[in-house]
């Protein structure tokens, strides 16, 4: 953006010489040409700031009809994007961070300033608040984009689920030949693979129509009071053979032990499965996935996953976190997916007040911790009682 040839200024003094002396100081040596108004109440600022656009506002915080900053509210609730620079009699170090504070782009004291300072204070205000301005913008941008990524993400996923089900559907019926015999031990094979590839492809999907929901804020929880240990089996059973499949040992701990919490079932299986997924794909084999539960003294219910997998350098950790960030490594390129897992569970822990943590090593293996707020424990059976006649 080029320098204007003449800058506007709008010039908010009652006090005549200090006009003057404004005017002077704005004409010794200049290098750029000004047109000034100005006003000698903040109500005539207003007026004129409503009538046509300036640069930049010169603005004494002692005037007839305003004192101190309420002068800077009353400009900037009328408009947010122009300039303002105080030229005040109050060298007060308070009162200049409370005016920055407000939007403010610098605070001269009057019997101070000079012809270079103040052409410099005009010229800087406006550049700073055209940075302001475009950082905004870009924010702002970022923000629809993002909306819009969401939106066609969840739209997509609805489309795409449709026919899905249809062919997972029909691929079953012919891997149990409910119509009759299909002849061929390939064709079975074929339909078991048809099956298994759909269900995968249809995971993928559910994670991206999750996270799309989460994004755009419309995602609620369906809450009942929910036993952790049957929560705890549950994942287990689910994720039991393919840990066994790929060498691994599968160790669950502690599920017995915790309390009863009010929380959404299933987007709790999905954190829980989804951690043990994660680990168990980037788990060599011949290693170990745990998943550890306890509550500790403050309350909270802490669910721990830990393995003896690749890791992920310190680095990394960030784009790991990121959606559809994967990080690259031999052995993660043996395994499809979307990068979806680790921050669909940390939106799904947030979503019911908890907190995701993750600590990781090269070589050592991964610990995730998702710590749920004490305040979804059901802390007696009467409570539990209670709680469950009412989920």
């Amino acid at each position: 953006m080029s320098e204007p040839l003449t800058y506007k200024i709008l010039l908010v003094e009652d006090n005549p010489a200090d006009a003057r002396l404004a005017r002077e100081i704005l004409s010794e040596g200049q290098t750029y040409e000004f047109e000034m108004a100005e006003a000698g109440t903040l109500a005539q600022a207003l007026t004129l700031l409503g009538q046509r656009p300036f640069d930049v506002v010169l603005l004494d915080l002692s005037l007839p009809d305003s004192l101190g900053i309420d002068g800077v509210k009353r400009i900037r609730a009328q408009n947010d994007t122009v300039p303002i620079v105080v030229l005040t009699g109050l060298d007060d170090e308070e009162a200049a961070v409370s005016a920055l504070q407000q939007g403010v782009q610098e605070y001269l004291v009057k019997g101070i300033e000079s012809a270079p300072i103040m052409g410099r204070a005009i010229r800087y205000a406006i550049e700073r608040k055209r940075i302001d301005l475009l950082l905004v913008q870009a924010l702002q941008q970022a923000e629809l984009a993002n909306r819009a990524k969401s939106e066609f993400l969840s739209t997509m996923s609805h489309e795409l689920r449709t026919p899905l089900n249809a062919i997972i559907g029909f691929a079953e019926l012919m891997k149990l030949e409910a119509l009759g015999p299909l002849g061929s031990d390939a064709y079975r094979e074929y339909a078991r693979d048809i099956c298994l590839s759909g269900n995968h492809l249809l995971t993928l999907i559910n994670d991206i129509l999750d996270l799309g929901r989460i994004e755009a804020g419309k995602v609620e929880l369906n809450e009942e009071v929910i036993k952790t240990a049957d929560l705890f089996e549950a994942a287990a059973r689910i994720l039991r053979e393919r840990a066994s499949i790929t060498g691994l040992t599968l160790r669950v701990n502690g599920g017995e032990d915790l309390p009863q919490i009010r929380a959404d079932r299933r987007k709790l299986l999905q954190i829980l499965v989804n951690l043990l997924s994660n680990a168990i794909k980037f788990t060599p084999e011949g290693g170990t996935v745990e998943l550890n539960g306890k509550q500790d003294d403050s309350g909270d219910v802490v669910i721990i996953v830990t393995d003896t997998g690749i890791g992920i350098a310190e680095k990394d950790l960030d784009k790991a976190m990121m959606p559809f960030g994967q990080i690259d490594s031999s052995l993660s390129r043996k395994h499809a997916g979307t990068g979806l897992g680790l921050p669909l569970t940390k939106n799904l822990a947030e979503l019911h007040g908890g907190k995701f943590e993750i600590a990781s090593k090269p070589g050592v293996g991964t610990k995730v911790t998702v710590r749920l707020p004490a305040w979804r424990v059901i802390a007696s059976e009467a409570e539990f009682l209670k709680a469950a006649a009412q989920a």
